[in-house]
This record gives C-alpha cells, sequence and structure tokens, in this order.
C-alpha cells in the first residue's frame, strides 16, 4: 500500500507526559489542517495480545514469562495493528505514535533480549519518518503503583540509558522532560515544523501564528 501520510513516533521512559505532548501535537497538527490521528502502542483493544500484554505489565508480579516471549507479544500487537496504521498512511494521514518500534527495542535490550533480534523481527513493520526522544527525569507523582516497570527506579534508569543509546544509533530528535508543558511543546512542534517544511506542506504564515 502505498504512502502519501508520515508516522511520528514519541519516545521516551515512563511518567515523562509522553501522553500530553503527543495528543497536543495532534490537537496542533489538526487544527491548522493537517488530518492527524493518535495511536498509542502498545493497542490494548486488539486481541488477543493487547490484553494479555496489559494483564502481564499490570500484574503486580514477576513476569512469568521470558523477555524474548513477551517482546514476542508486543511485535506482534504492532503487526495486528499495521493493516490500520498503513490505511491511514495511504489516506494522507499524518499519525502521531506514543511508543512503537524503539520502545520495544529499548525495552527488551533492557531487560536482557539481544538488540540485533529485536531490529529483526519489526523489521517488515512501518517505520517511522519522524522519531523523537523525550528525555530527562521522571515525574514521580505519575507512578502507576501496579505497573511491574514504573515502582523499579533502577530499571528505569537502564531503560532510559538505551532510550539515548537508541537516540544516538538512529537519529532521533531529543527533547528535554524538565521544562514547562508549555517549552516541551514547543521544543516538539520546532522539531516537526522542520520535518515537514522539509517535506514541501508547512505552511510558515501558520506556524508563526499558532505557535504557542
Amino acid at each position: 500500500m502505498k504512502r502519501h501520510g508520515y508516522l511520528i513516533t514519541i519516545y521516551g521512559v515512563n511518567n515523562l507526559g509522553k501522553s500530553t505532548q503527543a495528543k497536543m501535537l495532534v490537537e496542533f497538527l489538526n487544527r491548522n489542517s493537517w488530518p492527524t490521528e493518535y495511536v498509542k502502542y502498545p493497542v490494548y483493544r486488539i486481541t488477543p495480545t493487547g490484553p494479555f500484554i496489559n494483564r502481564i505489565l499490570r500484574s503486580h508480579d514477576d513476569q512469568p514469562i521470558n523477555e524474548n516471549e513477551f517482546q514476542m507479544w508486543y511485535t506482534l500487537n504492532r503487526f495486528q495493528y499495521e493493516p490500520a496504521l498503513q490505511k491511514k498512511l495511504a489516506a494522507g494521514k499524518i499519525v502521531v505514535a506514543e511508543d512503537y518500534i524503539g520502545t520495544g527495542l529499548a525495552w527488551g535490550a533492557t531487560k536482557g533480549a539481544d538488540l540485533d533480534w529485536l531490529v529483526e523481527i519489526n523489521q517488515p513493520l512501518v517505520h517511522e519518518d519522524l522519531a523523537i526522544l523525550i528525555d530527562g527525569e521522571r515525574f514521580i507523582n505519575g507512578k502507576e503503583k501496579k505497573h511491574i516497570h514504573e515502582n523499579d527506579d533502577i530499571l528505569i534508569e537502564r531503560c532510559r540509558r538505551w532510550h539515548q543509546k537508541l537516540a544516538s544509533m538512529y537519529g532521533w530528535k531529543m527533547v528535554n522532560a524538565n521544562q514547562t508543558i508549555t517549552q516541551v511543546n514547543e521544543d516538539i512542534l520546532e522539531i516537526v515544523s522542520q520535518f515537514l517544511r522539509g517535506k514541501d506542506i508547512w505552511q510558515k504564515d501558520i506556524w508563526q501564528k499558532n505557535k504557542p
């Protein structure tokens, strides 16, 4: 299926305000006539992978399967949603995805899976056109008590370093999370504007008028 739209991914460890920033970006683009949709991975509503992943993440128990198997479930979830994603892109939409392949690479590598293998099993999927890493110290009040990752500060810090390493490897754009929500949003809009200008679909006058 031919692509006319663009896939923008928002990466980062838990509790950095990714959802807020992704939705603000979607709202801005839609308000300025670029049809845009938000997708959060994993897509929990897709069976059987979504409910299975959600159950493990929020079981408050030790992970019952090894990391290779767990990452296979994540990858399968992405494959299950792939037709819907391709349809949106073929229709010319911009899709802003919170977490995607890079999340699987970072978390899988953090928990012992082989990075080359992770890259290989995700290779057939649609790849992002622009990746943005929100990086910084977590907002502790955002921790989810029953989430198996969010209360392990050592694990999260190790995953943060993997995100940074992948950003360097793959050229992800980086934004400092430890600013005001507005400042983070401005940084993201600047990155996205530069990307879209390169695609000749960004109207400079609208960008200047609507910049926060």
